[in-house]
């Protein structure tokens, strides 16, 4: 399980909730369950969101506070809901306090709903004393989000089904991508996953899952480049409506040589970028001209 926790003591626990991309999303049809069946390819980076959570013994119930986003302070939020299940399961009834500082905006595809999620059950589970496994903690993720899985397994990994089966990189498929640097940025606007689903579903514009397997493996076992392994199947449904994010995409492909890509469902995306890369304040200039001064624009790398 990746080391999340930063600093704690014996009521209280820091934790660090990693934002990740998706290299490769292959959306091969619609479930019965109505959940979409996927293969992906997920990367967590050195940027992400902090919560602080302490144990409150005199009193009940979950409070959370989310400096800068007050919208996010209620029960829809994933990390109150994996408070709630969490304790529930337990049967622990102590008061649970928690900060979440927010380095990832919501509604970017960048998974900080589920990574938030999971470091809160990492961090109850450390407080309480009813503690649950491993597989019992990513069990329970897995009823609060399809990607909160993902987020127990170290490093690089696939996921599948809704995205709750999960195995961890190769080796030599993870050494290529360990440290890579990666330019995030994203428009001042956030998109619904639900309505980007909606619309491939309407398009019917899936992968085959033969194409979806074949393409991981050779690309697991050197035989093609990362490059060329780059994929999202929700481009296409996020471009039908939003032409700027194709706009941007050609003109960093045609100045630059790179590559990029949609994270997710968006709306921010990144390059990877090579070592010998030294064009990368007038790249940041590029897409502040091109989508405004007030865009979300960050430096990462992949973290293990």
């Amino acid at each position: 399980m990746i080391e999340r926790i930063t600093e704690r003591s014996a009521d209280f626990i820091k934790v660090f909730a990693p934002a990740k991309i998706n290299l490769f999303l292959a959306v091969t049809g619609k479930r019965a369950d109505q959940y979409h069946e996927l293969v992906t390819v997920l990367g967590k980076l050195s940027i992400g969101d902090t919560l602080e959570i302490r144990r409150d013994s005199s009193s009940k119930g979950i409070k959370l506070t989310c400096p800068g986003y007050p919208e996010l302070e209620n029960g829809n939020n994933l990390v109150f809901q994996a408070v709630e299940k969490w304790l529930s399961r337990t049967g622990e009834n102590w008061g649970v306090q928690i900060s979440l500082h927010k380095e990832i905006p919501p509604m970017s595809g960048l998974g900080g709903g589920s990574s938030d999620a999971v470091s809160a059950l990492i961090a109850v589970n450390e407080l309480g004393r009813n503690k649950l496994s491993n597989a019992e903690l990513s069990s329970l993720s897995a009823e609060i989000g399809s990607d909160c899985p993902s987020f127990f397994t170290n490093g690089l990994c696939i996921a599948e089904g809704r995205g709750e089966m999960v195995r961890q990189l190769g080796l030599q498929a993870a050494q290529k991508l360990i440290g890579k640097k990666v330019l995030l940025f994203r428009p001042n606007i956030g998109l619904s996953t639900a309505e980007i689903y909606s619309r491939l579903s309407e398009n019917q514009k899936y992968s085959s899952m033969e194409w979806a397997t074949d393409q991981v493996d050779r690309w697991e076992n050197d035989q093609l480049s990362t490059g060329d392994f780059l994929h999202n199947d929700l481009e296409g449904a996020v471009f039908d409506k939003h032409r700027y994010f194709p706009a941007l995409f050609e003109q960093i492909q045609s100045v630059y040589a790179l590559t990029p890509r949609l994270s997710g469902s968006g709306s921010a995306c990144f390059v990877l970028l090579p070592e010998d890369f030294d064009r990368l304040t007038q790249l940041k200039e590029a897409i502040f001209e091109a989508w405004g001064d007030d865009s979300w624009v960050k430096y990462a790398e992949i973290i293990n």
